[in-house]
């Protein structure tokens, strides 16, 4: 057994610090997706592995009907509105009940062909699939110290990750879809010291450490750190259409 399933049900332990810390999809992918969907304002949607409903939140403010559906407790403590216990692969709605599917950072954790399955149940014929990810690891301005570097280092070595490249992800759901559409939004939010601090402690590695070794680690990142930072944040953006 891989170490995937553990790291990737682990976000938890984390869940204030990704809540605080973890940087916001910004509105343009938003609206960018329904464009390309035909998505109106009346549609119904399903925000998918929801985390802390930072996604959740923008796409209420757009649409009438929105579920969130995230398997861990904690994460979904933070989720507004109908938040709902369940995972891609066993997904609590009726048959073709959304118009769109969004999933934010979080397919390439799924088991894709039991996922894709449940998706184009869920949906209507023909419905929305919109997949968004964040990226942010090496967009700090100005660099990380080599010292923070290297405790993170340390934990993602002991508690390497094994999980599917993005064109893996990316040839599993074409295979469905067809050809995926593509955009990418540019943005620049500061950081302060704590505030990065969280932000890297959200990583999948740092999120499986026990409390005491994570909080260990969060106090020396925070002794390396510098004062301020710049994150580059790069928002991918896929669409395309389900049977």
């Amino acid at each position: 057994m891989t170490a995937e399933p553990t790291i990737g049900r682990t976000f938890g332990r984390v869940a204030a610090e990704y809540e605080r810390a973890r940087p916001d999809y910004p509105r343009e992918a938003i609206a960018r997706g329904a464009a390309e969907l035909g998505l109106g304002p009346d549609a119904s949607v399903l925000d998918l592995a929801a985390g802390t409903g930072k996604l959740t939140r923008l796409l209420r403010e757009r649409f009438a009907h929105v579920v969130a559906v995230e398997p861990d407790d904690e994460m979904r403590a933070f989720v507004p509105g109908d938040a709902r216990a369940g995972s891609a692969e066993s997904v609590p709605a009726a048959a073709g009940a959304f118009d769109a599917v969004f999933v934010a950072d979080a397919f390439h954790w799924f088991d894709a062909d039991a996922a894709l399955r449940e998706l184009t149940r869920v949906a209507v014929p023909g419905g929305g699939l919109a997949l968004l990810w964040n990226t942010w690891w090496d967009g700090q301005e100005p660099p990380l110290p080599p010292a923070a570097r290297a405790l993170l280092d340390d934990v993602f070595t002991r508690l390497s990750v094994a999980r599917r490249s993005n064109q893996a992800w990316q040839e599993d759901v074409e295979r469905v879809t067809g050809p995926l559409g593509r955009a990418e939004l540019v943005t620049r939010v500061p950081y302060d010291r704590g505030r990065m601090a969280d932000l890297l402690l959200t990583t999948s590695s740092p999120a499986a450490l026990d409390g005491d070794a994570r909080a260990e680690l969060r106090r020396r990142l925070h002794a390396t750190l510098g004062d301020g930072y710049i994150l580059t944040v790069q928002t991918q953006l896929y669409w395309g259409r389900l049977p």
